[in-house]
């Protein structure tokens, strides 16, 4: 009865809110259609393009901004190669090699080299997301098969997988204990984006680095390298062809043949793509979709591979078969359907043979593939037991993050913070009437709630709910309340919001955008453990969409917050001089920067917010979601500046949070925040600012 009661009240609530009635998906709707409105002025781009001439321009074009993207080229440093152990086989030998794509950061790599007098052409073959990596079944039929028809094959370890799993249980130090590598590749590639890197650039990289090393081989044809990889080895295909001219045929196998923009939002598998690696930022900017990525690889060969044909990969193949042949190279692109699961099948084995053996051979591939035996993974080891980490070998990407944060140092000082904020949060001047409309009013005992809701910019709306008490007090008299939870967190009787009502405050409980009222519809997904779903769901993948137009979810949640502060100072029953601001959870980062922003806060409290964004760094896994991540933010200040641009105004940090959001013991807080108390102390409020324990 209760859960029926509550249906019922959402669906009255739902029916008398003309705007959510008529934009139930709000804030996606929004983002698609700035994405759809950044691809309609992209495809004019590309329709206009004509001449071979102007597709070579594109593709340089293509070529420079998704370098840019990735990070760019870090110092080629020495590879030191390591040929740990060699074995041979009938018809070739294997070679479990090492290299350093960056000082003792190590990729582990198997390499098939074809018997013969040579030299050969070569593939460098990036793995998806399986755990074993290079030692999939699967994968071990391709590099066979290859090398059999004449190629030599380095297989790779891409980061997270096979022996270069570093994700360790922090309560035991045991490596591991998850499955899937996914998680391993989001965690630490959504924090190197605070510090202005992106893990995409580091596993291009160990990619670059593979093609040097292939090149110091004798038994290499330098003039003929290919790259081939299968689902997320796909997709580091694609990005490795379009970045290294070196690559003269590329096969991507199921790995992203699409147009992500425009979006169909109702397709959930198209909303979100959940690995960090795989997106590009800014890339709506410059109009570089998946399929722009393709394109760019003309007129070098390429093969694309799916699982089955469909609507949106035979669009995506049009477009690309379109640019070959503007290029009179039509014959350079195809397309092979597996009419399988997603796997890299014996008909897409064959398939990628035939096709690099085309190209470099001039010669048909065999038409039948052997009846191989997979090594055991022990046999392919670069190290005596399957992992770098337990070897003690070298960096991984926790380790280097850990470097990272740990040589710290804010690059600027408290008082230039809110422009720094108001830039990296891409936060722009306040426009447009908030045009309020009331929803409906709810009489209490001894107050009333105002059901409103207002417009933040166009597009976006706003709903708050005002607890508007019969006895007022004059002067402190109103405050203001932002929650991840939603507006009605505390919101119903014997809750926190009456009680300030009934002591005669003025409470305003406003769901910023896609928060509470507003929230997508979409289902968060289930896939993985429920202590890595923040990394699948709406959240994460709204934040994408946002850092695709070089935006920022949490500063249009900022900016949701200021507007809310101007809604409030309209009302007649609000001191100007007196509105303070609570945030909880995500929220309190919301209350907190916009404080640091707009001197009519008078007061803040953060509840619940997180730490610090260096304390990311320290660890290999969290709860906190992507919108609360800022792309750069680290490359200028953290969290303890943020605070101290609040002096010398009154803000207290209420059980501040660690990466797991357990509440950090009082002598860890109080060392994170010695900035801020000291600049509270400069600012002579040296009693203004508090870390607080007290329920």
């Amino acid at each position: 009865d209760f859960l029926n009661s509550r249906r019922a009240a959402s669906a009255l609530g739902a029916a008398g809110n003309p705007l959510l009635a008529q934009s139930p998906d709000m804030l996606v709707s929004y983002l698609d259609g700035r994405l759809a409105a950044l691809a309609a002025k992209w495809d004019k781009v590309r329709d206009g393009l004509k001449t071979p001439a102007q597709v070579n321009q594109r593709n340089r074009f293509i070529h420079e901004k998704t370098r840019e993207m990735v990070g760019g080229y870090p110092e080629r440093t020495p590879l030191g190669p390591v040929v740990v152990r060699t074995r041979q086989r009938k018809g070739y030998r294997v070679e479990n090699v090492m290299y350093q794509s960056r000082p003792d950061f190590w990729v582990t790599g198997n390499l098939y080299i074809p018997d013969g007098p040579g030299p050969f052409p070569a593939v460098l073959s990036p793995c998806g997301h399986y755990p074993l990596a290079r030692m999939y079944p699967d994968y071990q039929f391709v590099y066979m098969n290859l090398a059999l028809a004449g190629f030599v094959v380095l297989a790779y370890d891409p980061i997270g997988q096979g022996e270069r799993r570093h994700f360790w249980n922090p309560e035991t130090g045991v490596v591991g204990g998850v499955d899937d590598p996914v998680y391993e590749h989001s965690l630490p590639g959504t924090v190197l984006l605070l510090f202005g890197e992106n893990l995409t650039g580091y596993r291009v990289w160990d990619g670059i680095r593979g093609i040097d090393y292939l090149l110091t081989r004798p038994e290499v044809i330098p003039g003929k390298i290919g790259c081939a990889g299968h689902s997320g080895g796909g997709t580091l295909t694609l990005f490795i062809s379009a970045i290294d001219e070196r690559v003269q045929c590329a096969v991507v196998n199921e790995g992203g043949a699409i147009h992500r923009w425009p979006m169909n939002v109702t397709l959930w598998s198209h909303l979100n793509s959940p690995d960090i690696e795989q997106n590009l930022f800014p890339s709506a900017i410059y109009g570089i979709d998946m399929c722009d990525l393709h394109q760019s690889i003309a007129p070098r060969p390429l093969l694309a591979l799916i699982e089955n044909y469909s609507p949106r990969f035979n669009e995506t193949a049009a477009h690309i078969r379109r640019r070959y042949r503007q290029l009179g190279v039509a014959d350079r692109f195809a397309t092979v359907e597996a009419t399988d699961p997603h796997a890299w099948t014996v008909k897409l084995r064959l398939a990628t043979t035939d096709w690099l053996s085309r190209w470099f051979y001039s010669r048909p591939g065999p038409a039948r593939e052997p009846d191989f035996e997979p090594e055991k993974p022990e046999t392919l080891y670069c190290t005596a037991n399957g992992s770098l980490q337990y070897s003690n070998k070298g960096e991984s990407i926790f380790t280097l993050l850990q470097r990272k944060q740990s040589a710290f140092t804010p690059a600027i000082g408290r008082r230039e913070v809110p422009e720094a904020i108001r830039a990296l949060l891409r936060i722009r001047p306040a426009h447009g009437p908030l045009a309020v409309r009331q929803v409906a009013i709810t009489p209490r005992k001894g107050y009333r709630v105002e059901k409103i809701e207002f417009v933040s910019e166009p597009g976006i709306y706003i709903p708050v709910w005002i607890f508007v008490p019969e006895h007022p007090v004059t002067g402190r008299n109103a405050i203001l309340f932002v929650s991840e939870s939603g507006k009605e967190a505390d919101g119903m009787e014997l809750g926190l919001y009456e009680r300030m009502a009934l002591a005669g405050r003025v409470v305003l409980s406003a769901d910023v955008r896609g928060i509470g009222e507003t929230k997508p519809p979409h289902m968060a997904t289930t896939f993985g453990p429920p202590q890595f779903r923040q990394l699948f769901d709406a959240e994460n993948a709204m934040s994408l969409m946002a850092w695709y137009m070089d935006e920022s979810l949490l500063g249009m949640r900022v900016y949701d917050v200021m507007r809310c502060v101007d809604y409030a100072l309209s009302r007649p029953d609000v001191d100007a001089k007196s509105l303070e601001v609570v945030g909880q959870g995500a929220g309190a980062l919301w209350a907190m920067y916009a404080a640091a922003l707009d001197p009519r806060l008078v007061s803040v409290v953060a509840e619940r917010g997180l730490l610090s964004y260096c304390s990311l760094a320290q660890v290999d896994r969290y709860t906190h979601n992507a919108g609360i991540f800022i792309r750069g933010v680290l490359q200028r200040f953290d969290l303890p500046q943020v605070a101290a641009a609040i002096a010398p105004r009154q803000l207290t940090l209420k059980f501040p949070v660690d990466p797991m959001k357990r509440v950090v013991p009082a002598a860890a807080a109080n060392e994170a925040y010695k900035f801020t108390a000291q600049a509270y102390e400069e600012a002579g409020a040296a009693n203004s600012f508090r870390i607080s324990y007290d329920a």
